[in-house]
């Protein structure tokens, strides 16, 4: 803050300087008008003190954050109590021909905590003649996390019921939570704010970053807008968009500056060519358009992970792909119909060119489809019992219709790969190999239960997005299609930093630089050369290539450690490198596709081999 006597002293000193001779004494004509000045200066000084805190979120807390925050709908979120379940066992040689009640609000407590925690059943339940057991789930009486209690710390029954002897909570009961605290509403405040407004990109966005779990997000509609830099090259310039299903015709431009007006004309410097993908500017006046130039080219398009079908008049579709994950386990009972196959024909609902894999693979023509109700699908059993056989899982060392042991490797995990894939109703299941002897009988039932987790995320996104999205608008939330990469490098270590110290931050400063390229982005050679050798203790790095290896076969670069290379279960089952050295290429990615960091190999070389 600024007072009038400090301002009315800066501006005496100035004028002591420009004009020495002016008389600038108390009560001079001078000094009077100066101190007014001051005053008024001051006031503004004091005003605008006071509105930038009247509309600065960081410098509230407490009530004056909740009262400010409420000015735009957000509430801060209250403490939840922890919730679980507890199991009731009769009296030890007490009847077992009763029926025992237990009521709703009847109180169990665990004494291994401090204070003692109580927890309060929430439904009533009934053990009937013979039944010794009753599972019940119960609520922490104190909200917050000292509700949170581990398996089979409650033992001690508060409220008396007729008939039963003990209680414990086989799993822990969880999710209490403390009330948000200043520094999360602030953050939250922040990131969701001014992206509620209904059916607006900024509102899913929103919506899916709100979510702890969700660390990306976009969303796509019937058109995305695409401007990139391309060379005529040949009379031509082909755009580098990846995954376009739809290219409009107009609005194009193209030009050397576009936003400042320095543009080409179109159908005379120029031509639209959409019959091919990705699209092509044709040039047609090779004056103004020279072989060489740099322009810009911008244009709106439909990609291939949008619903929409601009070309039959569907564009009321929003899809939302997020990076994330909240494995929860599922159960279910299945009953197996080998009705369902994979087809080849195109228009097929079951087209097996539209699944896809864990290996990044199609499914067989003609093997079985099994659906299931919980996706998408993260992990599931090893093995399957299904009408006294057992069947196995496929790997990449057992594939599908061999055996081992006495198990037959019958079936694998299967994604729609479609624009209607990884949602909440998307479809997915079991792929099952129709080899003589791999099929279970028809309408045999089996259950699906260990080891059957699915990305909950998904679900809990969509459900908040139905509550937002307008009246008439398909929105549907995607679980983004994640892809691991090997990075192989040639190093040059400093010898005055540990190797594996070196290596490990290597690592992590690939890790962090995947996590920050996002959707529809580009890995590009020279970005994650500079992230390494930004690490202490590389002193020079190159990615390996052919030269680096003895009788290197350019036809299988997926056998040799060179550049980067897309890994699915442990395997190398892509390698961006050109033919035949074996040199490293950008990677791009779709719309609706994130990079993530698998692992990175380092072969150390001296100067002297450096350059091999």
């Amino acid at each position: 803050m600024q007072t009038p006597a400090d301002i009315a002293s800066k501006i005496r000193s100035e004028l002591s300087i420009t004009d020495p001779e002016l008389d600038i004494s108390v009560g001079s004509p001078t000094r009077k008008i100066i101190d007014a000045v001051a005053e008024s200066i001051s006031e503004a000084y004091f005003e605008q003190h006071l509105l930038s805190y009247q509309y600065d979120v960081d410098a509230k807390t407490d009530a004056d954050l909740d009262a400010f925050c409420q000015l735009f709908g957000l509430a801060r979120l209250a403490a939840k109590r922890a919730t679980g379940t507890v199991i009731f066992t009769r009296t030890v040689g007490g009847s077992t021909t009763t029926t025992v009640f237990i009521p709703v609000s009847a109180e169990v407590r665990s004494l291994s905590s401090d204070p003692p925690e109580s927890v309060l059943t929430v439904t009533p339940a009934v053990m009937g003649p013979g039944v010794l057991s009753v599972e019940v789930p119960v609520q922490a009486v104190d909200a917050g996390p000292v509700g949170n209690l581990t398996a089979n710390a409650v033992t001690v029954i508060v409220t008396p019921v007729d008939g039963v002897g003990a209680v414990t909570n086989v799993s822990p009961i969880t999710g209490g939570m403390g009330q948000e605290t200043d520094t999360e509403l602030r953050d939250r405040f922040k990131r969701t704010v001014f992206r509620n407004m209904a059916g607006t990109e900024q509102m899913y966005l929103g919506v899916a970053l709100d979510d702890p779990d969700c660390f990306s997000a976009t969303v796509l509609g019937a058109s995305k807008r695409r401007r990139e830099q391309v060379q005529i090259a040949s009379g031509v310039a082909v755009s580098q968009v990846q995954d376009a299903s739809f290219i409009y015709d107009s609005p194009v431009a193209v030009g050397e500056d576009i936003d400042n007006g320095d543009v080409f004309l179109r159908d005379f410097d120029w031509s639209w060519d959409t019959t091919v993908n990705p699209p092509r500017v044709v040039v047609l006046n090779a004056t103004a358009m020279p072989n060489g130039i740099l322009v810009d080219l911008d244009f709106e398009y439909s990609p291939v992970g949008s619903r929409n079908d601009p070309a039959n008049g569907i564009t009321n579709r929003v899809d939302m792909w997020v990076g994330g994950q909240r494995a929860v386990e599922a159960s279910q009972s299945v009953v197996f119909s080998s009705a369902t196959v994979f087809s080849a024909t195109t228009t097929s609902k079951f087209y097996n060119g539209r699944y896809v894999r864990p290996n990044a693979t199609h499914p067989a023509v003609a093997n079985v489809f099994v659906p299931l109700a919980f996706g998408p699908i993260l992990t599931m059993p090893s093995t399957l019992v299904v009408a006294g056989t057992t069947y196995g899982i496929a790997t990449a060392a057992h594939p599908l219709g061999t055996t081992v042991g006495s198990t037959k490797i019958a079936y694998q995990i299967v994604h729609d790969d479609t624009a209607d894939g990884y949602g909440v109703d998307s479809l997915y299941g079991l792929e099952w190999s129709v080899a003589s002897g791999y099929l279970p009988p028809n309408n045999s039932v089996f259950s699906i239960s260990q080891d059957y987790t699915y990305n909950q995320l998904i679900a809990s996104i969509q459900d908040a997005v139905d509550k937002w999205r307008l009246v008439g608008v398909d929105a549907k939330v995607h679980q983004a299609k994640v892809f691991d990469l090997r990075f192989n490098f040639a190093v040059m270590y400093d010898r005055s930093v540990s190797t594996s110290v070196t290596d490990a931050d290597i690592d992590a400063a690939l890790a962090i630089y995947l996590s920050k390229v996002g959707f529809n982005s580009v890995v590009q050679v020279s970005d994650v050369l500079q992230v390494v050798h930004n690490v202490s203790g590389v002193d020079a790095v190159r990615f390996l290539h052919g030269a680096d290896y003895s009788g290197y076969n350019p036809a299988t670069p997926n056998a040799y450690a060179v550049g980067i290379q897309l890994v699915v279960g442990g395997a190398v089952i892509a390698s961006f490198v050109d033919s035949p050295g074996g040199f490293t290429k950008d990677v791009p990615f779709g719309d609706f596709e994130l990079p993530a960091f698998d692992s990175a190999t380092k072969v150390a070389k001296a100067q002297n081999t450096f350059g091999n």
